[in-house]
C-alpha cells in the first residue's frame, strides 16, 4: 500500500510540474503574439526651456508639417 501512495504522490508532483511548464510556454507564446507599440515606448522629461529653444530656433511656420510633427522629427 505504501508503494502505491508514493507512486501517486510522485505522479501528482510530476503532473503539476508538467502543467506549470505548459502554462508558462503558453503565456510566452501569448505574450509574443500580443506585442504592441507600448512595449517599445519610452518616456522622458523635457524642460520647458528646451522646448522654447526649439520653438525659437527650429520651428518653421511655413512648413506643411504641424508643430507636433516638426518637434517629433527634432527629437
Amino acid at each position: 500500500m505504501g508503494c502505491i501512495a508514493v507512486f501517486v504522490y510522485l505522479y501528482i508532483v510530476v503532473y503539476i510540474d508538467y502543467i506549470k511548464t505548459i502554462q508558462s510556454t503558453k503565456y510566452v507564446d501569448w505574450d509574443v503574439k500580443t506585442i504592441t507599440a507600448g512595449d517599445y515606448t519610452i518616456e522622458f522629461d523635457l524642460d520647458k526651456d528646451a522646448f522654447e529653444h526649439w520653438k525659437e530656433h527650429y520651428l518653421d511656420e511655413s512648413s506643411l508639417l504641424s508643430e507636433c510633427a516638426q518637434f517629433k522629427l527634432y527629437i
